[in-house]
Order: C-alpha cells, then structure tokens, then sequence
C-alpha cells in the first residue's frame, strides 16, 4: 500500500512539471533556431575570464545583504547565519523543483524552527513584492533610455504605480489586522467554504507582514534589497565586459530588470531556457549578437547554480533533514495552499 501511495505520488509530480518543462523546451529550441554552437563556442573561448574571478566576492556581499534583509522581516526571530543558509537551502530547492517551489521550502525548513510557515511564508512574499517593485524600476529608469518614446514611458509609471499600490495594500493590511480577520469571518460566514483557508493561517500572514509597520525595519530591509540589486547589476556588467567589452551600464540595468521579471514565468526547475531567452531578448535591444549573449546568459546561469548550489548544499550536509523530507512536506504544502 506504502509503495501505491508513493509511485502515485510520484506520478502526480511528474505531471505537476511537465507544463513547466515544456515551456522550458519550446523556450529551448526557439533559442537553437537563432544562434550556432561554433559561434557560442567561440564567444566563450574569447572571454575575459578574469572578470569573473572579480565577481565572486560580490556574489557573496550580495546574498549577504539579502539574507540580511530576510532576517530584519523576520525581526531577528532566528540566527542570521541560520537565515542566510537557509535562504541558499531555498534556490538550491529552486534549482531542483518547478514553479519556485524553493520559497515553500525554505519557509517549510525555517517555519518549523518555531517561527511557523505562514510567518516565514509572509516574509518571503514580501521579499517578492520588493524585488518586484525594484525590477519594474529599474525598467522605469532604463526604458527610456532604450526606447525614445514617451507611451513606453507612461507603460512602465503605470507598472510601477500597480506595484506600490500593491504594496500599499499589504502596509493598510498589516497595520489593520484585526480589521482584517474581521472580515475574513464575515465572508467565512456567508460562505463556509472560505473557513477552508484557515483563520489561523491568515493570522499568522498578517502577523508577518508586520515589517511594514516599523518605519525603520521597513527603510532597513529596503536599503538592504537596493544595495543588493545593486551589486547584481556590477556582476551583471563586469560578466557582460568579459564577453562584450562595449557594454555600458544601462545594458546590464536593463538585463537585471528582464531578467528578472522573465523568471516568474513557469518553468522547468531552475529557470532553464526562460532565463536565457531573457537575457538574450534584453541584449537583442542593444544589437549585440544572439550567440554573444547565448554564451553571456549561459555562463551567468551556471554561476549562479553553482554559488547558490554550494551553500545549499553545506546547509543540506550540516542539517538533520534529506532532500527527501524536504520534498515531500513541500509536496504537501503547495497541495494545502
């Protein structure tokens, strides 16, 4: 019965993955009509290595800031080496899950320290909503740049006034909160099946959201996520200079932006195609060749894999928990969202 339960579950998935497998190879192949291999070979061949070498360290500052910035939402509730781990434990999980299902995990891994899920599950979405409103400016600042037009200009403010209205909306949230709960009784009353989610669970949300509250938390954890975009943006230019020396800061701005937004589409575990057409659609707009960025995207992405990869990998070794574990109550989780 044990091993029916488990091939179902299996099965079940397998299923949950393929859309977003499929978006990732269709992404692939479009991608293979318009570069050839020799070419991306070459670019890769004739790359400043050492500017790679330079970025490293910042690699490290960066998630260090945003770890930092994790556990200032958090309210210093758990050690920061514990978050910053954590959080590496979370896109290692990305790397390996479809659907950024990484976030459940690391909530899940953090959340049962005694924080609780929906709590550490809040942050992160907060996380999200910052890193959404920073992207959509950077693309606020680097569109017009790009394109002399000013319908592109009242696109992005229209983006951008979207966001901060959405943030707004969780500030009003968390500062009324039992407001709030109020209402999710009414509505659980009139209908029923509204009680389903779970009044605790939108307690323990709102109680999350209490970084937004603080004036101080909330200027900390900005900074904090500014400077970390930041510093991509550096890594971004200094990898951009290895494969084309021309570039100018306003082509890595504008790569972190799409890039960025690019990878909330869903894919196959770890971004794999979407993030490179990203990368290459935001560097067609500066006419750098298709197999110069191909070979720029690709090596961004392993770079990436393998410095998230490595410590979530120390933090998987140094933990009391498998992969396994770790899979399946994330399995469990998204079921229950």
């Amino acid at each position: 019965m044990t091993e029916h339960n488990t091939e179902n579950k299996t099965r079940s998935t397998l299923r949950q993955m393929i859309p977003g497998v499929l978006i990732s190879l269709l992404v692939l192949i479009l991608l293979f009509r318009f570069f050839d291999w020799h070419e991306v070979i070459e670019a890769l061949r004739q790359a400043e290595w050492i500017y790679l070498l330079l970025v490293l360290p910042l690699y490290f500052l960066s998630y260090v800031l945003r770890a930092f910035a994790w556990w200032t939402m958090l309210e210093q509730a758990a050690p920061f080496w514990r978050v910053f781990l954590t959080m590496h434990t979370g896109y290692l999980l990305n790397n390996i899950l479809p659907f950024r299902l990484g976030e459940l995990g690391r909530a899940y891994l953090l959340g049962r320290d005694g924080l609780g899920f929906w709590r550490v599950f809040s942050s992160i979405l907060i996380e999200r909503a910052f890193d959404m409103i920073i992207a959509v400016s950077l693309l606020l600042g680097a569109l017009p740049f790009v394109f002399i037009s000013s319908n592109t200009q009242h696109v992005a403010l229209t983006v951008g006034g979207v966001v901060m209205l959405g943030l707004l909306t969780l500030y009003l949230l968390a500062r009324n909160r039992e407001w709030a709960l109020a209402q999710f009784g009414r509505l659980g009353a009139r209908w029923p099946m509204v009680l389903r989610l779970g009044k605790n669970r939108l307690d323990a949300f709102l109680q999350g959201l209490g970084a937004l509250t603080s004036l101080g938390r909330f200027l900390r954890v900005l900074v904090s996520l500014v400077a970390s975009w930041a510093i991509a943006i550096s890594i971004q230019f200094l990898v951009l200079r290895a494969f084309y020396p021309e570039a100018r800061m306003l082509y890595a701005v504008t790569v972190q932006g799409v890039s960025a937004l690019g990878v909330a589409v869903p894919s196959s575990p770890g971004y794999i195609g979407v993030f490179e057409a990203a990368v290459v659609g935001a560097l067609a707009l500066f006419d750098i060749p298709t197999s110069t960025a191909f070979a720029y995207a690709l090596t961004l992405h392993l770079m990436y894999i393998l410095m998230t990869g490595s410590f979530g990998g120390y933090s998987l070794a140094i933990s009391r928990i498998s992969l396994g574990e770790i899979f399946q109550n994330v399995k469990r989780i998204s079921v229950q969202r």
